[in-house]
């Protein structure tokens, strides 16, 4: 009885260790996240009364970078960066709330209504810098309503030569994976 209380004991140690281990820039595309993120996110999404919906894979390359909870917007919004030495700006941002944002787009926006699955969502290009409405930036919104939740999802990017830059097909199909 003792050494199968100790073999069991120095099994479940292993499996613990074995889960608990750093992730590296040189893991699988199935490995994002490691059990602090997980941790993380568990703990934030207890404080929303919420589960967030997240992508089950990520462009390569991207990592798990935070997550926050903003009380007065019932929103938890995930942060996302490229892992790579060059590292160049690529970041992706998930937000999801239970309270309605009332976005309102810049009058030079162009807004293009994409269909996600099943759900129409709104496309805009683009960023605002000083008042002035770059229709050509590398940065991307997608804004949409399902399940009583409001979705946010932001492509921002520098370079569209780098690597860790996400085109606008590739951008729609991430999305996709957060439809139920």
């Amino acid at each position: 009885m003792r050494l199968f209380v100790r073999s069991t004991f120095l099994v479940s140690l292993f499996i613990l260790l074995a889960g608990c281990s750093k992730q590296t820039s040189d893991a699988s595309a199935n490995e994002y996240y490691t059990v602090s993120n997980v941790q993380e996110i568990s703990l934030a999404q207890k404080d929303a009364g919420f589960n967030i919906k997240l992508p089950n894979t990520l462009p390569k390359d991207y990592k798990f970078q935070s997550i926050k909870y903003i009380p007065e917007q019932q929103a938890l919004t995930v942060q996302y960066v490229w892992n790579d030495a060059n590292f160049t700006g690529e970041m992706l941002f998930l937000t999801q709330q239970l309270v309605n944002p009332q976005i309102s787009y810049a009058k030079d926006a162009q807004v293009e209504d994409v269909l996600l699955g099943n759900v129409w969502a709104k496309f805009v290009q683009g960023s605002d810098q000083n008042g002035i409405w770059q229709k050509d930036a590398p940065v991307y919104w997608l804004r949409w309503q399902a399940h009583d939740y409001y979705f946010t999802f932001v492509f921002t990017g520098n370079e569209p030569t780098s690597k860790g830059f996400v085109s606008k097909e590739e951008f729609i199909k991430l999305a996709e994976q957060l439809l139920w």
